[in-house]
């Protein structure tokens, strides 16, 4: 072997050793990252309930560390064959002369086909699974929507996203579907969120009282982190109906759904109380699948 083959060998192996160190450490510090942001979750539930025997919230975000820890380890493992599989070709450029090139392409070219062939849902499939694990938009125990479905994002694998639905259900996808998804992300940023109902009301009631009776009802269950009062507002006049919104801030998208119950629920007794029912008849609603509630 030549000294410029030694040298050669040298600098392929010395840079593709600092690649390699240099995208384990990177992994490593967003496996840290993703189980610092755990610490942050006060609810792994969409909606505020009792879980069901034997599952704590403390298992939950147990189970979700674990996730987390075997994800990035096989991702690792992955990161060192992938820059040795790298590396190799690079390698035997200074001897490429005394090898076989026309049968290590016939070889190359034949198992590249069949492995494109056989395995590429899962190649596919496991790509998705890095690319959501290094994803600042997706990460385990946000509350989504996706296709419908209201829940939190239970499970992320190397094949497979699960979404624990409100109801407790299991919805799950491959990770190319999850990551081609549009979806609601109520967590990616801020936690609070705008809570509003609507309801339609007859031309002839009391708007004022309406008003004042559904901001009084709102303003019990706004977030005591937030200082703007509930809002009312009427969003359409109709011949036969009037409606309306009355919004106020929720903590999280699990307060959310209980805020939106307990103002819909006090403010039918409310209004009836003052002879206000609410207007139900000769509405046309729009043919739209419900979101979530």
């Amino acid at each position: 072997m030549t000294q410029t083959q030694w040298i050669y060998l040298t600098i392929v192996i010395a840079a593709g050793s600092f690649i390699i160190w240099l995208a384990l450490k990177t992994i490593t510090r967003f496996k840290r990252r993703r189980l610092s942001r755990l610490d942050d979750i006060e609810d792994y539930n969409p909606v505020n309930t009792i879980a069901p025997p034997g599952i704590t919230d403390g298992s939950t975000l147990a189970n979700a560390a674990k996730n987390i820890q075997g994800r990035f380890s096989i991702i690792r493992r992955s990161a060192i064959v992938l820059g040795i599989s790298l590396l190799l070709p690079l390698l035997v450029v200074p001897f490429i002369s005394y090898l076989p090139i026309a049968s290590i392409s016939v070889v190359i070219s034949a198992f590249g086909i069949i492995l494109g062939i056989a395995a590429r849902p899962i190649i596919e499939n496991f790509i998705s699974g890095i690319l959501l694990s290094f994803s600042s938009n997706v990460h385990l125990g946000d509350t989504v929507i996706v296709d419908g479905y209201y829940g939190v994002i239970e499970d992320i694998t190397m094949l497979h996203t699960s979404i624990k639905t409100w109801d407790w259900k299991r919805y799950v996808l491959s990770n190319s579907d999850m990551l081609n998804k549009q979806m609601v992300n109520f967590s990616v940023r801020e936690p609070y969120i705008w809570s509003y109902v609507e309801f339609w009301i007859s031309p002839s009631a009391d708007l004022p009282t309406v008003r004042d009776t559904a901001l009084r009802v709102a303003g019990q269950y706004t977030s005591s982190q937030i200082k703007e009062a509930p809002r009312f507002w009427v969003i359409e006049m109709g011949k036969t109906a009037i409606k309306c919104w009355v919004a106020t801030w929720s903590d999280s998208a699990a307060q959310d759904w209980n805020t939106k119950h307990n103002i819909r629920t006090e403010l039918v007794m409310e209004l009836a109380k003052q002879g206000i029912g609410l207007h139900l008849n000769q509405i046309e609603v729009e043919n739209k699948p419900s979101l979530y509630h």
